[in-house]
């Protein structure tokens, strides 16, 4: 587990910069974190737990998963790469633990349950991150980034949001699955650009109510709700 440091307009610890946490993934150096903590940086600062302080290149960002992606040219012999799991056979009651560097309290564990399974969350441009993994772990600003384990030490989600009331850990955390992130990690690892298929549109089972609405009382399927104009659909001149 690392601290990831970046310029940008504030942080948690502050003025000026964003600090957050990630993990070693392989030998060759690669840490994930968050896309929010490392902002539109081309460059980090790594520190491990050896206290060992080294700049990694920003190899790429995807803000559709809230994605980042360094790498550090040389990590220190002590530095081990944690192992990534799979998210997709884990169950309610699953116990999880989360890493990361709270309000600046380097190396910090908590653990917890996976208390939810499906959530879905809005990524920092806007579009919705599917099957996010819900927690009951303390995540705090500052474990952004952080891994989420499971009962192994394997890597089943990077911690990104919190719901809160409060403004800290109100018992509920979310983690998006490495299922989503392992094939948009190889991406930006092989090209530094992930690419996703996506049509641009938000739709609704088309209930026999809303179909006789539209003048269409025979037709089944779905309705076409929402269209973003930065999508295929959009430029297709699909509307809603």
């Amino acid at each position: 587990m690392v601290k990831v440091t970046t310029a940008g307009d504030s942080g948690s610890d502050g003025e000026g910069e964003r600090i957050g946490s990630g993990f070693l993934i392989d030998a060759d150096g690669h840490v994930l974190s968050n896309a929010h903590v490392v902002g539109d940086a081309r460059s980090a600062t790594i520190t491990f737990e050896d206290g060992t302080t080294t700049e990694a290149e920003v190899l790429g960002r995807d803000e559709s998963t809230d994605l980042a992606v360094l790498r550090v040219a040389d990590p220190p012999e002590s530095a081990r790469p944690l192992p990534l799991g799979v998210s997709g056979p884990l169950v309610v009651g699953d116990p999880v633990i989360a890493i990361g560097n709270p309000f600046g309290l380097d190396r910090t564990a908590t653990t917890g349950i996976v208390s939810a399974l499906k959530r879905i969350i809005r990524a920092p441009n806007d579009f919705e991150i599917q099957n996010v993994i819900q927690t009951d772990a303390a995540i705090n600003q500052g474990n952004s980034g952080g891994p989420l384990l499971d009962a192994g030490g394997a890597v089943i989600g990077i911690n990104s949001q919190i719901a809160t009331g409060s403004g800290g850990n109100d018992g509920i955390g979310f983690a998006v699955p490495i299922d989503t992130l392992r094939p948009v990690v190889n991406a930006i690892i092989r090209t530094g650009t992930p690419e996703h298929a996506w049509v641009g549109i938000t739709g609704r089972t088309l209930t026999p109510d809303m179909a006789r609405a539209l003048g269409h009382p025979d037709h089944r399927g779905a309705a076409v709700v929402g269209v973003d104009d930065r999508g295929p659909a959009g430029r297709a001149g699909l509307r809603p």
